[in-house]
């Protein structure tokens, strides 16, 4: 893409005054939109967040409400880039002629293509948001020309050009605490608050692309806040707004070698030190080599009750293919130290990716067998999406599999009997493993809840234990089923499209998965009889992605 523009960076001076409505998914707050709103109140401008996903009346009534300059979308997966131009359309039909930009890994990386499919966008902010978005809004409000504002690509008579890539931040403690003004923690019965503390990571993995976003920015590795401002942050959300459960939304809360694990230890001691330990518990992401538990009891003494692993694959070929550097053993070993710390713990996990084999496939199901054993974690399956961004869709391209190179980039397997097999894996399981209702994420809800051990909320162990009991055998149903489907489906070059035994093995299972979700319901009724708020977790739900075919 051509690169035009001047070198200015920064907000212009005296522009203040822009209003701004910022749009995003907030299944979990929304840290990125956050940010960028708090940066720009800082600078004088007005902002209204609003939640995506329910159609452009909330938009249009909070753009009516502040008659924006700018309306600023965050995108989180490329896959949902037709959602966002259908609603970007409906937008302008209402009438909204503000300024539409968005920005996001997808938007960064591919901002071409994202703007050929969303023809109502003006602009498209990259990588890194908060002084790009800070400048465009200031000129719009100025009426200055903006297209030469760095960190952008917009349309241009000769087509799509970009400006020059804009820095990131070295030092995050300069940026002010995110704008959770409109998150009414105080009423919820289970505050959540997600909390950065820290941005980048160290690893390659193949099929992420968070270390490639930040290494455009020109920032690599890992940026680390001050311990002392970051657990400032946290007794503000603990005290001042009732939050009694952090999510960390760090990448790797532990990655970068013993300098990370000092700091992390060190925010630990100062949340048991300011007595925020008592009542406040952490959720955060890490590597399984990382797992250890040195490392992990200093964080459990500070609230740690969750662990979310980056397994992806249990068969050593597959850890191969996707750069983990890690052996299935290793995985293995971080279970344990978890079970020991009676931690509950979820993880994920591409049972298939590009050139998977029916025996890496079956040994991932091995794997995954013993992974979840005991019911501390439910077991995940899915494949790898080419991302854009990432090694993986580079190796898919250069090899010449990269189907559809736009923002339905896609793939087929190298044996096509595993595509088969993993069209019938979608319609068996698409309602236990793709969506925030399934039975997955349930068992998933109401582990963590169980496991938090709050003041208010202390451990039930009977109810814990059934829960895991029903979480092994919705482990033992899904395995079993995938496994028998997998064996079917190897020994047949030529499988129908609606094969008969194919069709029964899924009738079978979802019957079974009905089954357990009664049960399950009946758990939950026995609780609420017993007059206990066991409600679950609601907002650690994640936003679901439609797997993709």
């Amino acid at each position: 893409m051509p690169q035009v523009g001047s070198d200015s960076a920064g907000a212009l001076p005296g522009a203040g005054g822009a209003r701004v409505v910022l749009v995003g998914f907030e299944a979990q707050d929304n840290l990125g939109v956050r940010y960028l709103s708090s940066r720009l109140r800082q600078a004088g401008h007005r902002t209204q967040i609003v939640a995506y996903g329910r159609g452009p009346e909330p938009i249009v009534e909070a753009v009516r409400a502040l008659q924006p300059h700018v309306v600023g979308f965050s995108l989180l997966f490329q896959y949902l880039v037709p959602n966002l131009a259908r609603l970007l359309a409906e937008l302008r039909t209402a009438g909204v002629d503000a300024h539409f930009t968005v920005g996001g890994h997808y938007a960064s990386f591919e901002p071409e293509a994202l703007l050929r499919a969303a023809t109502q966008l003006d602009s498209v902010v990259r990588f890194e948001g908060e002084e790009t978005l800070l400048e465009l809004a200031g000129r719009l409000a100025a009426g200055l020309p903006w297209r030469d504002v760095r960190g952008i690509a917009h349309r241009a008579p000769g087509g799509i050009v970009g400006t020059p890539l804009r820095p990131g931040r070295a030092h995050l403690d300069e940026l002010p605490w995110p704008d959770r003004d409109d998150i009414p923690y105080e009423r919820q019965p289970l505050p959540i608050a997600s909390v950065l503390g820290s941005r980048g990571c160290p690893w390659n993995c193949s099929f992420c692309s968070i270390t490639s976003f930040y290494q455009r920015n020109g920032t690599t590795g890992r940026r680390l806040r001050h311990p002392l401002r970051v657990v400032d942050e946290l007794e503000h959300l603990h005290r001042q707004r009732g939050v009694c459960v952090i999510l960390w939304q760090d990448d790797d809360f532990l990655a970068g070698g013993p300098p990370a694990r000092a700091w992390a230890h060190a925010v630990a001691r100062e949340c048991v030190r300011r007595d925020l330990h008592r009542g406040l518990r952490w959720k955060i992401s890490c590597r399984s080599d990382e797992v250890t538990l040195e490392a992990l009891q200093p964080l459990v003494e500070a609230g740690l009750r969750h662990v979310y692993l980056g397994v992806e694959a249990g068969d050593p070929e597959d850890l191969a293919h996707l750069n983990k550097r890690l052996s299935p053993e290793v995985h293995l070993r971080a279970g344990e130290v978890l079970r020991g710390l009676q931690l509950s713990f979820d993880f994920g996990y591409m049972l298939l990716n590009p050139w998977s084999t029916f025996r890496s496939a079956r040994r991932n199901l091995t794997f995954l067998r013993d992974f979840t054993r005991g019911g501390y974690a439910g077991a995940v399956f899915s494949r790898m999406l080419p991302y854009a961004g990432t090694l993986a869709a580079q190796r898919l391209r250069a090899e010449g599999r990269l189907l559809k190179e736009d923002v339905c980039a896609d793939y087929e397997f190298l044996d096509p009997r595993l595509d088969r097999f993993y069209n019938w894996l979608l319609e068996t399981f698409a309602g236990r493993n793709f969506t925030s209702s399934g039975t997955l994420n349930l068992l998933r809800l109401r582990l963590f809840e169980a496991n938090l051990n709050l003041p208010e909320r202390p451990v039930d162990a009977t109810r814990l234990g059934i829960l895991r009991s029903l979480t092994a055998v919705s482990n033992r149903i899904a395995l079993d089923t995938l496994e028998e489907g997998l064996n079917y489906v190897e020994g047949r070059p030529d499988v129908a499209a609606e094969d008969p035994f194919l069709r029964r093995l899924t009738e079978h299972h979802l019957a079974q998965d009905a089954r357990l979700r009664e049960d399950l319901a009946i758990l939950d009724a026995q609780s609420a009889d017993a007059g206990e708020d066991r409600s679950p977790a609601l907002a650690l739900a994640l936003p679901v992605e439609a797997p993709q075919r």
